[in-house]
């Protein structure tokens, strides 16, 4: 499934990445249980096809922001898509590879890269900020993308995404007492939301905490 990636319902594109990657990783040992040598070459070469057949995807939008940085590096409509490219490169390759092939991190690097150009010149925005959040946290930084998701959360309580990505990272980092927070908090801003079914059941599945509070209240 293609993931818009202008500035609309952000939040469902965590999801769809999440629900992309465990359908790749469910195939992953049936794909490379034996072959030896011969399995592991040919897997090399559909993986090296399956990365030119990514970057052929999103190179002519590069070039073209690129260009367009070069005559105007402040221009704000060019970094952010050039963070928005780079974001689809990494969620394509993430699909198309898995979630743990490390090929997919050097585009999150460019996107929180282009993203925070962008903010610099036109701080506030939730949406490129949520974007960014996100960027970070598949490039691994668990920890920044929870500062940012906070800051969203802080300054526009009622922006939904915010909060439901920020109980994805919540998850991730243990966090379970704020998730819970997080994930309910999205349910009450958009109990109908295209995300709210997965609010739902992460929400249901979250395990129950001694002290039963959240260490943070969004």
């Amino acid at each position: 499934m293609a993931i818009n990636k202008k500035q609309s319902s952000l939040w469902v594109k965590v999801v769809l990445v999440f629900v992309v990657v465990a359908f790749v990783a469910s195939l992953v040992p049936a794909l490379f249980m034996g072959g030896g040598n011969t399995q592991q070459a040919t897997g090399a070469t559909e993986t090296g096809a399956t990365l030119e057949r990514i970057a052929n995807d999103h190179l002519p939008a590069v070039n073209s922001y690129t260009a367009m940085l070069a005559s105007e590096p402040t221009s704000y409509t060019a970094l952010v898509g050039l963070g928005n490219t780079y974001f689809d490169w990494g969620v394509q390759i993430q699909q198309g590879l898995g979630p743990n092939t490390g090929h997919d991190l050097p585009y999150w690097a460019s996107a929180t890269t282009a993203y925070e150009r962008a903010l610099a010149q036109q701080p506030g925005d939730p949406n490129v900020s949520v974007d960014m959040a996100i960027a970070y946290f598949y490039s691994g930084q668990t920890s920044r993308a929870i500062e940012v998701a906070e800051q969203v959360m802080a300054d526009v309580p009622e922006f939904a995404p915010a909060y439901f990505n920020a109980g994805i990272f919540y998850r991730a980092a243990g966090r379970m007492d704020d998730a819970a927070v997080a994930f309910t908090r999205y349910l009450e801003i958009e109990p109908d939301g295209q995300s709210a079914s997965a609010a739902q059941s992460m929400l249901a599945e979250l395990p129950a905490t001694p002290s039963g509070e959240a260490t943070t209240t969004p």
